[in-house]
């Protein structure tokens, strides 16, 4: 058993947030009878919806309570149970394992419970809002690391709960009319892909999109001052007292000019990203007869005058498979609406991917496809089929190979200033870029660095845009030889953070040009090409060496050490981790 226990190796908590706040966090699940309804509700929607809310606050006093934030949520025995059981373990042995001693459930995040928001020192008075939606096996916890990093540098970020059979565990509370109750996860296969499977994530989706249709409709009452009922009392098992935060964003959130909510997403949740911008700005050209529709939104609906050209897309190793289904393809025919008439032209759109994802062919032609200008095809790929051969625990794109030793390893590239909290701190004001300041006229978008931007970060699995790299860092390295979790995080986080400063939105910091550079040279961050052209330049001799210089990632130290060498006998928890590039 202790050979099974050393084999996880988990963090004992997240490491610190790069950016100038603290930052608090609250959860949230409130009745959907409660809210105004943006279009029907689909099939199998839930009663309640929720989410988890980061945002910059004050940091608790010493006399005031500052309880921590466990990475696994209460109950936590039911929570990790169930996650075995999605991971492949039979019931009895979950249930058997949720029981062992483990230092999982102490692990907490860098973050204040309920703690008070800090007044913004933005030149409108509001935080800028950023709607972050989780992949397969995901949940409004997995992606606590990169939200709270986006929270740091000055925003508030939305968590999704998608109650879609997408989680191991899902818990609903109960409202005035409906007990209490547990959405438990959907089986859907990977391969092969038939109809059942693309009506089955279509099904999925729809339900995402009214969840975060309805999330939006909620922060528009809360920032107008609505009393809303929240069912989660945000109350501890010693104290029992309620607290009340929802009343602190009241005139806190920039949610109500067009384009300035962030829409972002990772794996599924990006593809949910997708079709939720397309949904929504192309809904009126969409067949009133077309009963396929994903959502067809109220005339009254409060996120349709939100989604803009002008509406940042982020995208986080996106699974292509799902925008591929044949009942979508008015979706699919449509590029993302920055590239609608006086839109940025791709300037706000980012695409991020491991490099196992930018190794599966068939999945990097539909991330080029999307994020590409209308000008490119928009004819379907090959569908990804996620599948192993025979004999192997990865699947061929994700066997990532080593290359040079490096010793940097920091946040950004030598020749980059740090945004890191002690940097950052002096002012505690947030600095747009020059060229985008969040009261300037649509002539900034002159001075935006071109997009769309796309590039991958060298030697990282799926799962390391989420907090499991993170967490299990040692099982990653060994098991499926992803390096540098945290440096991974760190990367995504500053290209984000860019591409919103860049669409005019006041964050935190400095300008940070540098990250979207396709020529920087920053280690691991490695650019990928979009058009022909683009193909061109980088298929030149000294490009690729460039790139490969990029990708040197450990020390030969590191390498060479007796206990990274793989083996073929793995504990359960390591062939539990290798399984999670699957199903993030």
């Amino acid at each position: 058993m202790a050979s099974l226990l050393s084999g996880w190796n988990p963090i004992k908590f997240f490491p610190a947030y790069h950016g100038p706040y603290d930052v608090g966090t609250v959860d949230v699940e409130i009745p959907v009878a409660d809210l105004p309804l943006p279009s029907n509700a689909p099939e199998d929607a839930q009663p309640t919806i929720a989410f988890r809310i980061f945002y910059p606050c004050q940091k608790p006093q010493k006399d005031e309570v500052d309880r921590p934030v466990r990475w696994i949520p209460q109950p936590q025995r039911a929570t990790i149970a169930s996650f075995a059981k999605f991971l492949g373990l039979p019931q009895k042995i979950a249930g058997a394992f949720s029981y062992i001693p483990q230092q999982l459930y102490w692990i907490k995040l860098p973050a204040h419970r309920n703690a008070r928001l800090l007044d913004p020192p933005t030149n409108n008075g509001r935080w800028p809002v950023t709607f972050f939606s989780h992949g397969l096996a995901g949940s409004r916890n997995a992606y606590s690391q990169i939200c709270g990093d986006l929270a740091a540098n000055g925003m508030i970020v939305i968590a999704l709960d998608h109650r879609d059979g997408s989680s191991p565990i899902q818990y609903v509370r109960a409202t005035a009319t409906t007990e209490a109750h547990i959405v438990y996860p959907t089986k859907i296969p990977h391969h092969p892909v038939t109809d059942a499977v693309y009506e089955g994530r279509d099904k999925q989706i729809r339900i995402r999109l009214w969840e975060i249709s309805m999330a939006y409709e909620a922060l528009v009452k809360i920032d107008k001052g609505h009393n809303i009922e929240n069912l989660d009392s945000n109350t501890s098992k010693l104290r029992k007292e309620r607290m009340e935060v929802l009343w602190q964003f009241n005139d806190m959130m920039d949610i109500h000019t067009p384009g300035k909510v962030t829409w972002a997403g990772h794996s599924f949740g990006a593809a949910t990203t997708v079709q939720l911008l397309k949904s929504i700005f192309y809904y009126r050209e969409r067949s009133e007869e077309d009963c396929k529709t994903l959502i067809r939104p109220n005339a009254d609906a409060a996120i349709i005058q939100q989604i803009v050209p002008e509406s940042p897309t982020l995208l986080l190793d996106m699974w292509g498979l799902p925008l591929q289904s044949p009942s979508q393809k008015f979706l699919w025919d449509r590029p993302l609406p920055s590239y609608g008439l006086g839109g940025p032209n791709g300037a706000n759109v980012l695409s991020v991917l491991s490099e196992a994802f930018q190794n599966w062919e068939d999945n990097l032609n539909i991330n080029k496809a999307i994020a590409a200008k209308p000008s490119m095809s928009r004819r379907p790929s090959v569908t990804p089929i996620m599948s192993r051969e025979k004999g192997h625990l990865l699947p061929a794109f994700a066997r990532l190979r080593a290359r040079s030793p490096a010793s940097d390893s920091g946040y950004a590239s030598s020749a980059s200033r740090s945004l890191t909290r002690q940097a950052s701190r002096a002012s505690m004001t947030t600095t747009p870029s020059k060229s985008s300041s969040a009261k300037t006229s649509p002539e900034r978008s002159s001075d935006r660095t071109a997009g769309p931007h796309m590039f991958y970060v060298g030697m990282t699995q799926h799962f390391n845009q989420s907090d499991f790299g993170i967490v299990f860092p040692y099982i990653a390295l060994r098991v499926t030889k992803a390096q540098e979790p945290v440096r991974c995080l760190e990367l995504n986080t500053r290209a984000m953070v860019q591409v919103i400063r860049e669409a005019g939105i006041e964050v935190a910091g400095e300008d940070d040009k540098e990250i979207l550079d396709k020529e920087s040279g920053i280690r691991k961050w490695v650019p990928i090409p979009i058009d022909e052209e683009e193909e061109r330049q980088t298929s030149r001799p000294g490009a690729l060496q460039a790139i490969d210089r990029k990708l040197s990632v450990t020390s030969t130290k590191s390498m060479s050490s007796p206990r990274l060498q793989s083996r073929d006998g793995m504990t359960m928890g390591q062939k539990m981790q290798a399984q999670l590039e699957f199903t993030i």
